[in-house]
């Protein structure tokens, strides 16, 4: 992999085994869990920690954060079964294996306390939320408590593609080739737009690469009206050099600043990582492997560890990939 540069996995999935049997169970014992809310692959790995870290030692990662904040949907009780697992291999794997604290977005009432007792009380490193959860949002107004819990607790947001967001098809997969990444993408602009304005000390890491976020980065600024700011011909596209002239393209910036991009999402394909390194730069982008997912053995780890050692950039820029940047952002 890399020289001098501590390789941390920011996009790794566990399913602690109770809930990963009930899954199952409600799969028919099938592989794979298709219903009106959700769309897993139940691979059996996902709820052994020693297979976890044989896939990581063999892929060069020393250290992975836990999430899987895609089955919050199943609600609260499931997400405190989440973060219990998550601290106990925190205690018993110190340094290797870090936990996020999930809570359902379905239940705001109580979703502030469950995540101050996980990160307060359990140590969890991170907040991990879905990017939607049915007709739930993240700008949905009953979740700015739950936004100011997590500016208070000062700890960064894992977010993670709804497993079947909102009208999506499973033909052909591409609930997960497709709605995933570009429901990463709406989750991005609505909180560009109605949460990071009001919680300006949030910071987001979204998965996949930014879904379909970078590329289509040009084409959300030229929609983009800050509230508040006069605004010529309201509604309309406006192109790089009216956005300069009228200072939108600062305040976007200012907002876009706010989120970091995992590798995960390509299976290894390196253009698409060097051309999400030229649009957000190096240094916020973080590893990720989707393990046991994307990736389910040493062999896939390792190669896309080795993919990040091959991009055309900079030692340090890929050091900063690798782990530096994620050492700081989680405080590891």
């Amino acid at each position: 992999m890399l020289e001098d540069a501590r390789v941390i996995d920011v996009h790794h999935h566990f399913l602690p085994k109770a809930v990963f049997d009930d899954l199952k169970s409600q799969a028919g014992g099938a592989n794979r869990l298709v219903n009106d809310k959700i769309s897993l692959t139940l691979s059996e790995d996902l709820h052994d920690a020693q297979t976890h870290l044989q896939a990581m030692d063999e892929g060069a990662v020393d250290a992975a954060i836990l999430t899987y904040s895609g089955v919050s949907v199943l609600g609260m009780a499931v997400c405190r079964q989440l973060n219990d697992g998550f601290a106990e291999l925190q205690r018993s794997h110190k340094g290797r294996l870090y936990g996020a604290a999930h809570v359902a977005l379905t239940d705001p009432e109580h979703a502030p306390a469950e995540l101050e007792r996980a990160v307060r009380e359990l140590g969890l490193v991170a907040a991990g939320l879905p990017t939607s959860d049915g007709r739930t949002t993240l700008d949905a107004p009953e979740l700015r408590p739950l936004w100011q819990k997590i500016s208070e607790l000062n700890v960064p947001v894992i977010l993670h593609p709804a497993l079947l967001p909102q009208g999506a098809s499973t033909d052909y997969g591409m609930e997960r080739s497709c709605a995933r990444p570009f429901d990463t993408t709406l989750a991005a602009v609505r909180l560009m737009n109605a949460v990071l304005p009001l919680f300006p000390d949030l910071r987001v890491v979204l998965p996949h690469s930014g879904g379909t976020s970078v590329f289509l980065r040009g084409r959300i600024s030229m929609f983009f009206e800050p509230a508040g700011w006069p605004i010529p011909k309201p509604g309309l596209a406006k192109t790089q050099r009216e956005q300069h002239e009228l200072g939108f393209d600062r305040a976007f910036e200012e907002l876009w600043g706010k989120f970091y991009f995992d590798t995960a999402g390509t299976g290894g394909w390196a253009p698409a990582i060097e051309f999400a390194a030229a649009v957000v730069t190096p240094a916020r982008m973080l590893f990720g492997s989707d393990y046991p997912l994307e990736s389910h053995s040493g062999a896939t780890v390792r190669e896309l560890t080795d993919m990040i050692a091959g991009l055309r950039l900079s030692r340090e820029d890929k050091q900063s990939i690798a782990g530096h940047t994620a050492e700081r952002l989680f405080r590891l």
